[in-house]
């Protein structure tokens, strides 16, 4: 409830905080009285909710959260910024695993891909983390036998490749029905000062509504929100 109400952009609503974190509005209701009490979050004279006073007094002792928890609010954010079902995946061994989903408010949606792991080179969360690999592991995946779930997946090795030149130049990737037919997705890499990217995030959506030629300025946008909703995250 905490990374909801920091995640907004203004104050929320108890209904909209329901919907957000997936809970029944008496729940939420009830949950913001007790953060009320203790001063994490605030009500304004209209009953809406923002962060309090005492977050301040929140420490990082101890284990910190999982990768997942920790960049939730940045899903949030995007779902709700940019209409479109916003994912979260991390590198598998031999595939890309969806680990976190935050729908949009959308009568239509994509499909729930949570706990999925699927090839690669056919989804956007895995060609931005392909595009960070070492040469080795690169020239292994391509020489093995490429799926093509759809008529528009590239399974060229040559084009992969350049794919991927252009990925690391633009630091995002727009997928059009290479994995579903009726659905693009969009992706960028939460980096570190590491050697490569720690996850994948995106969205994705039916393609009438996303896609590169009806949404041309999305993917900067996208990649500028990443930057700034993950600086001391990680």
């Amino acid at each position: 409830m905490l990374q909801a109400v920091v995640a907004s952009d203004g104050p929320v609503g108890v209904r909209e905080l329901g919907r957000r974190t997936g809970l029944p509005r008496s729940t939420a209701s009830r949950l913001v009285g007790q953060l009320n009490a203790i001063g994490m979050v605030e009500r304004t004279a209209d009953g809406l909710v923002t962060p309090g006073s005492a977050l301040a007094t929140l420490t990082v002792d101890g284990p910190r959260p999982l990768l997942r928890d920790r960049l939730r609010p940045l899903l949030v954010a995007l779902a709700d910024g940019f209409g479109e079902t916003a994912t979260l995946a991390v590198d598998d061994g031999d595939a890309v695993l969806y680990v976190s989903q935050i729908d949009a408010d959308n009568a239509v949606t994509a499909p729930d891909v949570e706990a999925e792991r699927h090839p690669f080179h056919v989804v956007a969360h895995g060609l931005v983390l392909m595009a960070h690999w070492p040469d080795e592991r690169l020239d292994a995946y391509l020489t093995a036998s490429l799926s093509a779930p759809t008529g528009r997946s590239m399974t060229d090795p040559t084009a992969i490749r350049r794919r991927l030149k252009r990925i690391r130049t633009d630091g995002y990737v727009w997928t059009e029905e290479e994995f579903d037919v009726g659905v693009n997705g969009l992706a960028a890499p939460i980096m570190t000062d590491g050697d490569g990217p720690v996850a994948s995030v995106g969205l994705y959506g039916p393609s009438y509504r996303l896609s590169p030629t009806v949404l041309p300025d999305l993917a900067e946008a996208l990649v500028e929100t990443v930057g700034r909703q993950t600086v001391g995250l990680l």
